[in-house]
């Protein structure tokens, strides 16, 4: 059993997912200009984010920023394995700069765009990013991200990278696969109490990521049901791994709808792709995230439901504000989130 309690942070975490945006208000501002966008965000959050609409902004930069000082205050408290637990969990903020270092190195893109779209996290980067930004080529960066903390995720995503014929999804997809069989694994640490109550968010997510993986790998890749299956992640709470293989067995999309448990057949039953399927699924698994942390309950489940939500609400935040300053239209900024439904 945890025996950890906390009056400080209990408040601490009441008062931040009282700032954080619903789904519902994140959408509307797809239709709003940049003025009202920024005029809304500081009225629900008290200016917590501090963004204004000047060109020189650096808007992804300022929303890290402010959701790393709130992670800063949530750890504070923790000690041993449920501080290095929530640690970790706090390098999903870094794997966006990590995709964009191996993106950019393999698709030729100018050294200096690659330094000015990635974020500095600081005290919780461990990524040498001018190091690695300066790198000759990419197979040079690759062998010195295998002597970063990150070394078994860029191993295995430079293997499914160079045997599935250099497809960037794939090279995303394994690194987000890595990082979550990695987090999961960090939860035998924890005391029975933290990881039965973590389980709760953490199978949703995986079932969301296993089953778009699976849609993709199988129908956008034509991969075989067992390379398929293969390059799936840690099972979450109703697709187990012989639902899964069942799944991948499967010869349409239609057909594994059809063989989903419920709630997810109900959720993605109608939608003809696999995007839109992945919003859904995301917004299944953050609905889940956001009714552990509104509930008195596991502290260490919490703080890690802060945390997946403020992620997803400054990657939401900051397509659209991107968007908005681009001039991008509606449709665009609409897929750009991934609401193509």
């Amino acid at each position: 059993m945890s025996g950890f309690t906390s009056q400080y942070l209990s408040t601490r975490l009441d008062l931040f997912s009282g700032r954080l945006i619903d789904y519902p208000r994140l959408v509307g501002f797809i239709d709003q200009d940049l003025e009202r966008i920024l005029a809304e965000v500081r009225a629900i959050t008290g200016n917590h984010y501090d963004l204004d609409a000047s060109g020189s902004n650096d808007v992804e930069s300022r929303l890290i920023r402010g959701a790393l000082e709130d992670f800063r205050v949530l750890i504070r408290p923790f000690s041993g394995n449920e501080r290095r637990y929530l640690r970790f969990a706090i390098r999903l903020f870094e794997l966006a700069n990590l995709k964009l270092l191996i993106r950019g190195k393999f698709s030729g893109v100018d050294n200096a765009e690659i330094r000015r779209q990635l974020v500095d996290l600081g005290d919780f980067a461990d990524l040498p990013l001018s190091r690695l930004v300066e790198t000759d080529d990419p197979h040079e960066m690759l062998r010195l991200l295998e002597t970063t903390a990150y070394a078994g995720i860029v191993r295995q995503a430079r293997h499914v990278y160079e045997e599935q014929g250099h497809d960037l999804f794939l090279l995303d997809a394994t690194i987000d696969r890595s990082f979550f069989i990695d987090l999961e694994q960090r939860t035998r640490f924890l005391h029975d109490e933290d990881a039965a109550f973590l389980a709760r968010v953490m199978d949703e997510l995986l079932d969301r990521y296993n089953l778009l993986w699976l849609l993709r790998y199988r129908f956008a890749y034509g991969l075989s049901p067992a390379r398929s299956f293969y390059l799936l992640t840690t099972t979450g709470r109703k697709l187990n791994a012989t639902r899964l293989m069942q799944l991948a067995k499967l010869d349409s999309i239609e057909a594994v709808i059809a063989a989903l448990p419920e709630p997810y057949r109900g959720r993605v039953a109608g939608l003809a792709r696999i995007s839109d399927m992945e919003t859904v699924m995301e917004y299944h698994a953050l609905t889940i995230a956001a009714d552990m942390l509104r509930t008195e309950s596991n502290l260490v489940a919490r703080t890690f439901s802060y945390i997946l939500l403020r992620e997803a609400e400054a990657r939401f935040l900051q397509a659209v504000i991107k968007g908005k300053r681009l001039e991008f239209d509606r449709e665009l900024i609409r897929q750009a989130v991934g609401l193509g439904f």
